[in-house]
């Protein structure tokens, strides 16, 4: 062979294996999967859910009944965003986003104002306890 010829078939297998490693480097870099993707799937996390808020809001019996569904729409509707391969991961944040402020103001309105305001407490606190979390996690990248 002439050496064009060795020069332009070492070029395509550099470049062929340039290209693997990318793609292999590419495939270790994937995020790994949302730790709760594993989570809300079925009715015992939604008796989880309301047990929780049960405890801290002291629900009624009446007020369970009605917010017991809501939990398990919820997770219903997560699942399916979560399932949908037709949604990039920005799409699949917006829309458990939106699902997750519907359920809030879902169960509001079964709640008496003294509970919804310790509702909204309880909110701010996980949502402070998300940022710090999320900081935390920002900090060792």
């Amino acid at each position: 062979m002439s050496n064009s010829r060795w020069s332009i078939l070492t070029i395509l297998v550099l470049l062929a294996a340039g290209l693997t490693f990318a793609q292999t480097s590419q495939e270790s870099q994937a995020p790994t999967p949302d730790k709760h993707a594993g989570m809300h799937h079925n009715g015992d996390d939604a008796d989880q859910h309301l047990q929780m808020l049960s405890d801290k809001l002291n629900l009624t019996d009446d007020q369970k009944a009605k917010i017991k569904p809501v939990f398990q729409g919820q997770m219903q509707q997560m699942n399916a965003v979560r399932e949908d391969s037709s949604l990039s991961q920005e799409q699949k944040r917006a829309k458990m986003k939106s699902i997750h402020e519907s359920l809030h103001d879902q169960i509001n309105a079964v709640l008496t104002p003294e509970q919804q305001a310790k509702f909204e407490q309880l909110r701010q606190e996980q949502m402070e306890k998300h940022k710090g979390m999320k900081e935390g996690k920002m900090d060792h990248e």
